[in-house]
């Protein structure tokens, strides 16, 4: 009978014992992720692209998008076009407070809507009508977004000479 009485309450000092190490160990554990939580969000602030970068990738996209539609190149303009949408998807995802990130739905979106329609057509006359609108949609997000400085025109020149916008045969 001492026997139990000496040996329950080692077990159970020891079962408290090793139930504390393990909860420091969890602790020990948590601390570390959380150190390595906040770096890893460190990294990803340090390399995603900003607003202005996006913007850049759209305005390439924009280019390339106006002469495959002029060219008739409709499978091109319908990349043109998935493209930007992208950029725009991805800017809302990563910019979700940004006063020019929230008129894209109210404002860009509905333009590149008419475009997708006229793409599918094949309807170029349309599909001018609808890229000059777009252009002025962009133009308008900069005026009321205090970016009016950056204005967008119907290009003349394509970006790249190395691309070929007629369509293929």
């Amino acid at each position: 009978m001492k026997f139990f009485l000496l040996v329950i309450p080692a077990l159970l000092l020891f079962g408290c014992t090793n139930e504390h190490t393990q909860l420091k160990t969890l602790q020990s554990e948590i601390n570390y992720l959380n150190t390595k939580n906040d770096s890893l969000q460190k990294e990803i602030q340090s390399i995603k692209p900003g607003l202005g970068d996006l913007m850049l990738e759209i305005q390439v996209h924009h280019n390339k998008l106006w002469f495959a539609g002029n060219e008739g190149n409709w499978p091109l303009a319908q990349f043109e076009h998935n493209e930007i949408m992208e950029i725009i998807t991805q800017a809302e995802s990563i910019e979700k407070e940004r006063s020019e990130v929230k008129l894209f739905r109210v404002m860009i979106f509905p333009q590149l809507d008419s475009i997708q329609l006229y793409i599918r057509q094949k309807n170029g006359d349309k599909f001018d009508s609808a890229f000059i609108n777009l252009t002025n949609a962009c133009n308008n997000c900069h005026e009321d977004t205090k970016f009016n400085f950056n204005k967008i025109i119907v290009p003349d020149h394509p970006l790249y000479s190395n691309q070929e916008f007629s369509p293929v045969k």
